[in-house]
């Protein structure tokens, strides 16, 4: 273990730009005079923005650490106005460099929140994250200035492009598709192109699926594998799903059947796509790994054996939950007792020399 001792970075991070634009400032800020400076600058700019206490915090986060003898170091790096893409790579770039000034243990992210926090991924591929300060501005609970308040934010919804895509994008097309397939004498279809769109807008935000697709096209060609992994494996799971849907219908057609056979149609039709969405998912994830050199690798190989050994027991409870027969029951027994065996075997020869190596 080395002896040298702990020195970390308090980063602050402004992913939208705000210092360089309002304060003309060139990041990345280093030092604690030249953050306050920085903080100085931009709350005479702009005596509302979040930004400037937060770097504030980030002087006082240092000078508290100063006193109990940690050592430490302010920093203050930039994005962009557009953010996205370039800002998380500009950010990226401005927090190489400074890590690359000192010998750092961790990083102390001091963020007012939301936005900012974005860049976390990207900050623990660099130096690890020790501690995440966030800063909320205090407001008076005056009536006035909750208005004032109130329309700032109306103001960003409208006109920030992060959040008037949300905010007046997906009301905006399904106006618009609202309005064509009523005039176009398909009111039914209105209401359903409304119900899919709204749907779609609230699973993607409430799963943060536009966020995971961005982090995973920012890693480049293994972002891409892993991208065609994940939608490829969805539509592959909602075919099975479909199969087993139309094979329990169709044996439903020829004999009226019970709730326990008709299920198990719909798992012995549905299993074979299922598992092979899964598996790809899977395979996907520890390709990306394997490229990565990420130790993570191991834990997708697990995935596989893990469905490897379950496909059989599955398949047989579905002709069990069919037919009912003696023999479904032994057959479904014995596959238990051979997956735990299997299992067991992995988990105390295997899996505890992989774990020493690193595996999370």
């Amino acid at each position: 273990m080395s002896d040298r001792p702990e020195r970390f970075l308090i980063l602050c991070v402004d992913r939208d730009d705000d210092l360089g634009v309002k304060t003309r400032l060139q990041t990345p800020v280093v030092g604690r005079e030249g953050a306050l400076a920085a903080a100085t600058k931009l709350a005479l700019a702009d005596p509302e923005e979040a930004d400037a206490n937060a770097i504030f915090a980030a002087v006082k986060k240092c000078d508290e650490l100063a006193v109990k003898g940690t050592a430490c170091e302010v920093a203050i790096v930039c994005g962009d106005a557009n953010r996205g893409f370039d800002a998380d790579r500009r950010v990226s770039k401005e927090i190489q460099s400074v890590v690359k000034g000192g010998e750092y243990t961790g990083i102390i992210l001091v963020s007012d929140g939301g936005d900012d926090e974005q860049v976390i991924p990207i900050i623990q591929s660099l130096k690890p994250i020790v501690s995440v300060e966030r800063v909320t501005v205090k407001h008076s609970q005056s009536v006035e200035e909750s208005y004032q308040i109130l329309g700032r934010y109306l103001r960003m919804l409208v006109f920030d492009p992060h959040y008037s895509r949300w905010s007046l994008g997906v009301p905006g097309l399904i106006f618009i598709l609202s309005g064509i397939l009523i005039v176009s004498g398909h009111l039914l279809y209105a209401e359903l192109a409304t119900l899919l769109i709204l749907g779609g807008a609230f699973f993607t935000r409430g799963f943060s699926i536009d966020r995971t697709v961005a982090g995973l096209l920012q890693r480049g060609p293994t972002g891409y594998m892993r991208l065609f992994s994940m939608v490829t494996s969805v539509l592959v799971v909602i075919a099975g799903v479909f199969t087993g849907y139309s094979s329990m219908v169709s044996a439903s057609n020829y004999v009226n059947l019970s709730y326990r056979v008709d299920g198990g149609n719909m798992i012995s039709g549905s299993l074979p796509l299922v598992w092979a969405g899964i598996a790809i998912y899977a395979t996907g994830a520890l390709l990306s790994h394997l490229a990565r050199d990420s130790v993570r690798w191991r834990r997708d190989g697990f995935v596989l054996v893990m469905l490897a050994l379950l496909y059989l027991p599955v398949k047989t409870f579905s002709q069990f939950l069919i037919n009912g027969t003696a023999e479904s029951t032994f057959l479904l027994i014995s596959y238990i007792l051979l997956g735990l065996a299997a299992i067991f075997a992995l988990t105390t020869a295997i899996y505890p020399r992989v774990r020493t190596k690193g595996l999370p």
